[in-house]
């Protein structure tokens, strides 16, 4: 029996019911083309047009000239975010409501409902969808969402494929130094291309895929699921040098400068950028030899970036010679807020490193196929300038992401629109596009939960209609991390994390909840939870209903005790 969590005593969660009519037909001759292009790790400011230094023109051009969504929002991390991608629904419902194994080491959370750590059946699939809307479905690049023959992505919707089963590898070829599963078309690789490079081969692959059906009158929806700039920082030997110099000012510079430019673009509210929360040390704090080290980490970051542009640039030039280009719809994003990962804080990286006899991250050898390196809290911070803390957090730094879609037919271009969206409304959104009729309670014979998440087309064609009513509240959950928004309010329960580096000492306001006014305070610097507790246990009372209803794991240390 399928399980679907009881919401009808609580009308204000009723989220789904609004998504459960079938969408409406276009009026298109041929319903466009979907390139569905996700990055992983980036942070909100990491491209041209948010506010970086990092040259992405190809990138920055498609963002130009579509619509920047200024407070759009990912889950905190990758595997989750992903999940609600592909679903349209809550990750709860969707089988990631934990990422890690560790609920299951008594015993008692084996069948636990929401934490099977999988994209589970109960959902149905954007390609599936899609897919019965009469599109070809492609997909490269990260899956995460389950290795096992019934959960590789050829399972659970795409045509063809070429993905990284698990949630990261070394992104050059030598899979000795880090063994990583990939499948093409649902076979095992043995043997990948010469020349391996992640972003590079994903891109070659999607090419192909797309190449191999062109003329046949059906219209293709490619999801390119980039690894980079997702660590290690690794690039090929000619990226290595090509950004020297550019960031021996540090950190701490570079966020104002990041913030300053993305409040001058439009993308970020007009603030006082240099007040917010640090974590870690201040560039100051750092030795010379620290200092260089850390620069030399964000200069191979930035040449990510770059063959990321490269390579985007290189698929839009493929539609525009094959004539695709004016009817493909282009949505890029991130996964989640930057990583602040380091290399000796993190013990699970740390204690890989330490006992293998194979990587090597001296200064000299940063950046090639044998270091195993992470960008780090400081420029984590940078990047998500100038929002509070980074990837693992409900915090703004942590969900809110840069997000685009280029449309010309469709789209208002050159424009901004700082309405709140989630990654749940992506999937509603291409099935408008796409004109698809479905039963939102069953697919290819199965029966599934409706989705959670509403279409915001309306929106990037120049509605002011809010997607989601302020009276109506959105509740979240992961790893013990909580938030729940109303309207212009926000209240946010943090605790350790359960897998990013944290070394400062713990917030006095750890594990307890806080409120923000995101209309007068966007990077929650003033907790209002003494001066407005009415309104803090309103949120409180309506986080607890959800929770409840959706069997939300409520104390996340009884599950990670050694996680405390």
């Amino acid at each position: 029996m399928l399980k679907v969590p009881v919401l009808l005593a609580l009308g204000a969660f009723l989220i789904g019911c609004q998504a459960e009519q079938a969408v409406p037909a276009t009026g298109l001759e041929r319903p466009p083309n979907i390139l569905l292009i996700l990055v992983d790790d980036m942070g909100y400011t990491d491209i041209g047009a948010f506010g970086s230094e990092i040259r992405t023109p190809n990138i920055d051009e498609l963002a130009l000239n579509g619509v920047r969504l200024t407070n759009f929002h990912a889950s905190p991390q990758c595997a989750p975010t992903r999940s609600i991608l592909m679903s349209g629904s809550d990750n709860h419902k969707a089988g990631m409501g934990s990422m890690f194994p560790d609920p299951y080491i008594d015993g008692s959370y084996a069948d636990r409902w929401g934490y099977e750590r999988q994209l589970h059946s109960r959902v149905a699939t954007l390609p599936e969808r899609l897919g019965d809307a009469g599109y070809h479905t492609y997909m490269t690049g990260k899956w995460h969402l389950g290795g096992s023959d019934e959960l590789i992505p050829s399972a659970r919707g795409f045509d063809r494929t070429f993905a990284l089963m698990g949630g990261h590898g070394s992104h050059l070829e030598k899979r000795a130094l880090m063994p990583v599963a990939y499948r093409e078309d649902g076979e095992l690789v043995d043997q990948l291309p010469d020349n391996f490079y992640t972003t590079n081969t994903y891109t070659d692959k999607m090419i192909g895929y797309i190449k191999s059906n062109l003329g046949d009158g059906k219209p293709f929806f490619g999801y390119l699921a980039l690894t980079a700039p997702h660590w290690p920082l690794q690039v090929p030997d000619e990226y290595l040098d090509r950004n020297a110099g550019d960031y021996d000012d540090g950190y701490d510079v570079l966020r104002d400068r990041r913030a300053a430019r993305a409040i001058e673009l439009g993308v970020a509210p007009d603030i006082d950028a240099n007040l917010f929360e640090s974590v870690g040390k201040s560039w100051d704090e750092l030795t010379a030899d620290e200092q260089r080290y850390e620069s030399r980490k964000m200069e191979i970051f930035a040449g990510m970036m770059q063959i990321m542009d490269e390579n985007i640039g290189r698929l839009v030039a493929v539609l525009e010679e094959a004539g695709e280009l004016d009817n493909t719809f282009i949505f890029f994003m991130s996964d989640n807020g930057a990583e602040s990962d380091q290399d000796d804080k993190n013990l699970t990286h740390a204690s890989r490193i330490a006992s293998a006899n194979y990587f090597d991250n001296s200064y000299e050898n940063l950046g090639k196929v044998n270091s195993f390196t992470f960008v780090g809290p400081g420029w984590a911070q940078a990047a998500t300038a100038p929002y509070r803390r980074f990837k693992g957090f409900f915090s703004e730094g942590g969900t809110r992401v840069a997000s685009f879609a280029w449309y010309p037919k469709k789209v208002a271009a050159r424009s901004t629109n700082e309405q709140y969206l989630n990654v749940m409304d992506v999937m509603p959104t291409f099935l408008d596009l796409a004109g698809a009729d479905f039963n939102p309670t069953t697919v290819r014979n199965r029966e599934v939960v409706p989705m959670d998440g509403l279409s915001f087309l309306a929106t990037l064609e120049g509605s002011a209609e809010p997607v989601h009513s302020p009276e109506v509240p959105l509740a979240f959950e992961l790893h013990g991390q909580r938030a729940l928004r109303l309207g212009e309010w926000k209240a946010v329960w943090e605790q350790k994390p359960i897998n990013i580096w944290w070394d400062d000492d713990a917030p006095a306001h750890w594990r307890s909840w806080r409120l923000f006014n995101l209309e007068n305070d966007p990077t929650e610097l003033t907790d209002l939870s003494e001066a407005e507790p009415e309104k803090l246990a309103e949120l409180v009372a309506l986080w607890d209903q959800w929770a409840k209803a959706n069997d939300v794991i409520t104390d996340i240390t009884a599950v990670w005790p050694t996680r405390r």
